[in-house]
């Protein structure tokens, strides 16, 4: 099996922000380690994140306008991994099934919620660059290097990453407002609502760790459709 692990720096989080970087290496998963790697600039005119990524227009415009080399990659590859998938494959046009590393992947780590600097530390990785693609693609790569039973907790993974995602909304009071935000809930602003993504495969288990009450929603289309919901009074 071979993996294709990726990461794609964009000019902010905006949806019209636009990508100025792309990494990928082909990873072997047995034996394990790193065969082929390829990390492009691509040309920007403006770049709003270049305090946190250091990419300014003109390095861009030394970049790739056409960088095919990422599907010569894609086509070796079983599946695409990112840190954050939920975020880079919305860049990536490659016909892959894709694996989460920090949601369906289990590390083990202590802690729900955690960054990719914080994972390799954790596993004992020295950092000396990030917020650039190619680091950040070759910082996972050694994470996977040093992932104990990883073979087994990729199979885990796979099984997680296929379960549809589920968008809980939590029922909470105005001053129960950090019981949600202790369980990973976000606060969505514009929809003045606590939520949190899930698999379907962690539903049960997720509600029955909670306190307070929970809905399910539908979120194709950011019409909120209740279809379900959870009660602590049953």
């Amino acid at each position: 099996m071979k993996l294709l692990i990726v990461d794609t720096e964009t000019t902010g989080l905006s949806e019209d922000s636009e990508v100025c970087e792309m990494a990928a290496t082909l990873y072997s998963v047995n034996p394990k380690g790193a065969i082929a790697s390829l990390s492009t600039l691509l040309p920007i005119a403006k770049n709003a994140a270049q305090l946190i990524n250091g990419i300014s227009p003109e390095l861009s415009a030394l970049g790739n306008r056409n960088p095919d080399g990422f599907n010569r990659l894609a086509i070796r590859s079983n599946y695409a991994v990112a840190f954050n998938a939920e975020f880079d494959g919305n860049y990536w046009e490659v016909n892959l099934p894709w694996i989460c590393a920090m949601k369906d992947f289990d590390w083990g780590y202590h802690k729900e919620r955690f960054t990719l600097v914080e994972l390799a530390l954790w596993l004992g990785i020295g950092i000396g660059t990030a917020h650039r693609a190619g680091d950040d693609v070759r910082l996972l790569v050694e994470c996977f290097n040093r992932c104990p039973d990883f073979e087994t907790r990729l199979e885990e993974a796979i099984v997680r990453s296929q379960s549809p995602t589920l968008e809980l909304k939590a029922i909470v009071s105005y001053d129960n407002r950090n019981l949600a935000k202790e369980a990973g809930f976000n606060w969505d602003a514009n929809q003045k609502l606590w939520l949190k993504k899930v698999r379907e495969c962690d539903y049960e288990r997720f509600v029955l760790s909670i306190n307070f009450d929970t809905h399910i929603f539908h979120n194709g289309d950011r019409n909120f459709v209740v279809f379900q919901e959870s009660s602590k009074n049953d």
